[in-house]
């Protein structure tokens, strides 16, 4: 029908110079003699519009530029004449009128009385316009829709989208062909570049003149690093914190050790709680998973979303002595359950950390505590969860480690860096493992430093591209109140330190995990780390080749550093600082 209206329109409009005039008084009743859109009634259309009289019908087309919900007609009748809509008098070029559906005028005069029925119709229209973050990989993280003011269009991104090729996604009217300097536009396909505005011109079967939709892009306010603990959190003091990103909901969850509570270390439990993007709710039981005195929590996260959890157990088992053994549990159907069995590890472990394969398997890497199970005293060791049980391999290193670190990367791939424990060699060796052999394989060469001299410390962090094609190992200097970082990259063929050495001021030597890299979806290294000046959040600047000037994220010295960035390119930072849990993400406040 409203196809069959358009049409009529249509030929009404072409035919518009031989149509027949209709008087006042046409068969003898009240009728409008004219009925136009006015620009001096309203402001943002050009020129004036007239409305087709035929019979006791109207049809007038309504330009985009006028808001067809509070358009403002002009008419004319016979001067004895009073316009009603409903009960309600109707001024000529004052009165707004809803002209998104049919509207039917009474037109009354001293005699007669007779009814009029406007219709209106959209010119051909873009009804929908945004840039959505599928359409622009590795260049938006969100989805960006556009806010319409008559033809104006406007879209505010970050300040840090590249907008020279953007791929709109929009909706038309029905049969509307989109136009950018003659070329004919595709919803989520056809990039532009936006660094200036874009004019698309929009036509359809019944359209004489081009309707010009302007799109102009705005800037968001800059993002901020902003603190997200809430109340339930901050009642605790805690000893340490880590954090992982849920990828089915692209959240943070973390896990941390909490306090001795009046100097019970049996308090000292592991506590997991996730984020929903408002609130913090505990996965579990608020006063812990662990049976008792728990170190060293880790938390990683599959790709269907179950949560698993790794410390240092410190429980008393009965007729055992497996105090300091590795706990592992998973977290599916509402519940935690023990893989395999609380401290299952084949050693008691330090420096203890845990990852999941892209097909999901779980894998804990440590350093032997001491010499046991066929294991010498400080090795690198790693242990899989296959067939329902735990598969320990030692790492191909040096007996003695003075720190390791396992993680899974930007690619979806599991690294395991070693600091090795030797003095005059205490330099970082990064494994990458292979899960069709569950070996570890060295990247690159062993003993990564960027000059001979340079002595390592117990703090690393790993990270990759997107691809895996570039690997990047940061590691510490050995001295304890003017301690350096040093980011190495491999690029398939060699390490090389990127930027300067990043200086830091120790408060102690016991400041552990103070350093952390993570890669933003679009390309961006980002580097966290900490020390008596505070916390600070550095990216690197692939044109200058050297580290952008740090943010400062609090000024309070931290401890126990995670710095992890979802799928949708918001970063999280999680840290302890003066004993309470701290977790920052940096968007748009």
């Amino acid at each position: 029908m409203k196809q069959a209206i358009y049409l009529f329109f249509l030929s009404t409009i072409c035919l518009f110079s031989a149509c027949k005039k209709y008087e006042v008084g046409y068969e003898g009743k009240a009728m409008f003699s004219s009925y136009t859109l006015e620009s001096s009634s309203n402001p943002d259309l050009a020129k004036q519009v007239k409305g087709v009289i035929e019979g006791d019908n109207v049809y007038i087309r309504v330009p985009n530029s006028v808001n067809i919900n509070q358009a403002i007609p002009s008419f004319t009748v016979d001067d004895q004449s009073i316009v009603y809509i409903g009960n309600k008098v109707q001024q000529s070029g004052f009165t707004p009128v809803d002209l998104s559906k049919t509207v039917q005028y009474r037109i009354a005069t001293p005699k007669d009385m007779s009814v009029v029925n406007v219709h209106a119709l959209l010119n051909a229209a873009i009804v929908s316009f945004g840039f959505y973050a599928e359409d622009n990989d590795g260049v938006l993280f969100k989805n960006y829709t556009g806010t319409f003011n008559g033809l104006k269009i406007q879209v505010n991104l970050p300040t840090d989208a590249d907008v020279s090729k953007l791929v709109a996604r929009f909706v038309t009217t029905s049969g509307a062909v989109v136009k950018v300097g003659g070329v004919t536009q595709t919803s989520r396909q056809s990039s532009n570049d936006f660094t200036t505005s874009v004019t698309y011109q929009v036509t359809d079967a019944e359209t004489t003149v081009p309707e010009d939709f302007v799109v102009s892009i705005g800037r968001l306010t800059a993002p901020e690093w902003i603190d997200i603990v809430s109340a339930n959190l901050s009642a605790y003091n805690v000893a340490e914190v880590n954090l992982a990103i849920n990828p089915t909901t692209n959240y943070p969850v973390i896990i941390f050790a909490r306090s001795a509570v009046n100097n019970d270390l049996t308090t000292r439990k592991a506590i997991v709680s996730s984020y929903n993007g408002t609130t913090w709710n505990f996965v579990g039981d608020p006063e812990g998973i662990s049976t008792g005195r728990v170190e060293t929590v880790g938390i990683d996260i599959d790709q269907t979303g179950v949560i698993y959890a790794a410390y240092k157990d410190h429980n008393i088992l009965t007729g055992t002595d497996l105090t300091q053994y590795a706990s592992v549990q998973k977290y599916s159907d509402g519940n935690w359950s023990y893989l395999f069995r609380p401290q299952a590890s084949a050693q008691r472990t330090s420096y203890l950390h845990i990852a999941t394969t892209q097909s999901g398997t779980p894998i804990i890497g440590y350093a032997a505590a001491r010499a046991e199970g066929g294991a010498a005293n400080r090795s690198p060791q790693s242990a899989f969860f296959v067939n329902n049980s735990w598969l320990t391999k030692p790492i191909d290193a040096s007996p003695a480690t003075l720190y390791t670190r396992i993680r899974k990367t930007r690619d979806n791939k599991v690294y395991y860096a070693v600091m090795d424990g030797i003095s005059t060699t205490r330099k970082p060796t990064l494994y990458r493992l292979n899960e069709t052999t569950l070996n570890w394989e060295v990247v690159g060469t062993p003993l990564i430093s960027p000059d001979a001299s340079v002595v390592g410390a117990a703090v690393m962090d790993i990270e990759t591209s997107e691809n895996g094609a570039e690997v990047y190992l940061v590691f510490q200097s050995q001295a304890n109140t003017n301690k350096f970082s040093y980011v190495m990259r491999y690029n398939g063929t060699s390490w090389r330190q990127i930027g300067d050495a990043i200086s830091h001021t120790a408060n102690s030597s016991g400041q552990r995990d103070n350093i952390a890299l993570a890669m933003h979806p679009n390309g961006t290294l980002y580097f966290a780390h900490g020390d008596a000046n505070g916390l600070k959040v550095q990216t690197f600047n692939t044109n200058t080749q050297n580290w952008n000037p740090a943010t400062t994220v609090q000024s309070a010295a931290p401890d126990k550093i995670t710095l992890r960035i979802s799928e949708e390119g918001i970063p999280y930072l999680s840290t302890v600082t003066d004993g309470k849990i701290k977790v920052f993400k940096y968007d748009i406040p």
